[in-house]
């Protein structure tokens, strides 16, 4: 196919593998835009005094706003979190971010004993959604057990 374009077959095969990366990346946004679009429809989007208000009646000012600035992170103008908010499901957060980046992130800027995970750190309540608002009260738990 490439001699019939012309081309070397070594450009054929990348112009090829590019376009296909192309297509993939951009099926890949489209559908990232559409979730956050039906994330939008479904719930408001607190700005971040209500946010930290939501929340302030499941754990302290410090710990809310500590979720606040991680989570907004993920979510794409004009949504931001939501305490009701699935981690993974609507706000598309990769789940070893929250195990492996988050917690001892939390720790450490909370003046914790770093070695606390994953050793000490309790585990997640298996009745508990994976949401915004769990996620919270799961670190805000674990600060009152530990810290």
């Amino acid at each position: 196919m490439a001699g019939l374009l012309g081309m070397p077959e070594w450009l054929a095969g990348t112009l090829f593998v590019g376009a296909g990366l192309v297509i993939w990346f951009a099926v890949g946004f489209l559908a990232l835009r559409r979730a956050y679009k039906r994330l939008a429809d479904r719930r408001p989007s607190p700005d971040r005094e209500t946010f930290l208000e939501m929340l302030g009646r499941d754990v302290d000012r410090d710990v809310a706003e500590w979720v606040w600035e991680t989570v907004v992170f993920y979510y794409r103008a004009p949504v931001v979190p939501h305490p009701d908010d699935h981690l993974i499901d609507d706000a598309r957060i990769d789940g070893d971010d929250i195990d492996m980046d988050w917690i001892p992130r939390f720790i450490a800027e909370m003046g914790m004993d770093p070695g606390l995970w994953p050793t000490a750190w309790p585990g997640w309540p298996q009745e508990w959604g994976l949401t915004v608002r769990n996620l919270a009260r799961y670190l805000q738990h674990g600060r009152e057990l530990l810290g």
